[in-house]
């Protein structure tokens, strides 16, 4: 209960809320737990038997936790019809043989965790911790010829296959066998693609091509750089986004699937914004209450 009232009352060190100042009082915290007392429990949190390791998995330390939490996300709240998946990223710079470096991240170093999130509402659907293991993504699953990000998608999607979602995710994830292979479960799908990708044609175009299969629409659009996307939802028809250009004032408009993943994907910074309002992370070197935290 501590750890969540604290964001609502930021101070710049956890002893100012006990203190007995009459410019800073926190009344509720002295009231139930003694300063001391709280400092201990922190120091002391755990999460798991260090005595019975377990070497195959390396959240190991916080996987029991980590579990009966999404196992709520799942269960107190069901996704409205669009999903996103992202990847989110915990600072952490101490030792850790899982640390990931992603340069276009606020942090860059730090705990990568592949977050879905729902798309009108920022909420969590799922957490997985990447450890460069196959505990949590088996390799089997890439062996169907999605490879692994697309064996990421797979796994975080089964609970929602074949209700007619839609997901979107960026060029790390999509690829036209993933968008084939959920389209034939009934699920919508629109991203950004590398056509570095198998199955991807690379073409030069001056300001948009299209091309269309029965099933999947690709458009390389160019406006500032080039960009890729593929869909199995759009028609790929030109759209006005309702913006005046500032210098011409002229209507801006766009193909209608880069409108549509423009709004949709920008929605999982959505859930790091909430998590921004009430931070509650405190410096620690150990990993495992980052995350918990």
């Amino acid at each position: 209960m501590y750890v969540l009232l604290m964001p609502l009352m930021k101070k710049h060190a956890l002893q100012d809320y006990w203190k007995q100042d009459p410019l800073i009082p926190t009344p509720i915290f002295p009231k139930f737990m003694t300063r001391d007392r709280f400092l201990l429990l922190t120091r002391f949190m755990h999460f798991a038997d260090n005595g019975r390791p377990i070497a195959s998995d390396r959240i190991w330390k916080i996987r029991s936790f980590l579990s009966l939490v999404v196992a709520n996300f799942k269960k107190v709240f069901h996704p409205f019809q669009k999903i996103v998946i992202d990847e989110s990223l915990i600072l952490f710079k101490g030792r850790l043989v899982f640390k990931q470096y992603i340069p276009s991240k606020r942090h860059q170093f730090g705990i990568m965790m592949i977050v879905s999130c729902d798309c009108e509402t920022g909420i969590v659907l799922d957490i997985i911790v990447y450890t460069g293991t196959d505990i949590d993504i088996p390799k089997g699953d890439q062996g169907s010829g999605l490879g692994f990000s697309g064996a990421v998608v797979k796994k975080m999607m089964a609970p929602y296959m074949g209700h007619g979602l839609i997901l979107y995710t960026d060029n790390w994830y999509s690829s036209p066998t993933l968008a084939q292979f959920l389209h034939d479960n009934a699920t919508g799908a629109c991203g950004t693609v590398r056509e570095s990708r198998k199955y991807t044609r690379k073409t030069k175009v001056k300001t948009v091509q299209r091309e269309k299969t029965n099933k999947i629409l690709a458009v390389k659009w160019i406006d500032r750089k080039p960009v890729t996307l593929s869909s199995t939802i759009h028609k790929g028809d030109i759209v006005n986004t309702g913006k005046v250009h500032y210098r011409t004032e002229k209507k801006i408009c766009k193909p209608d699937v880069v409108v549509d993943y423009n709004e949709n994907m920008r929605l999982v910074d959505k859930s790091d914004c909430q998590l921004s309002r009430t931070e509650c992370t405190r410096k620690s070197f150990k990993w495992y209450h980052k995350i918990s935290y």
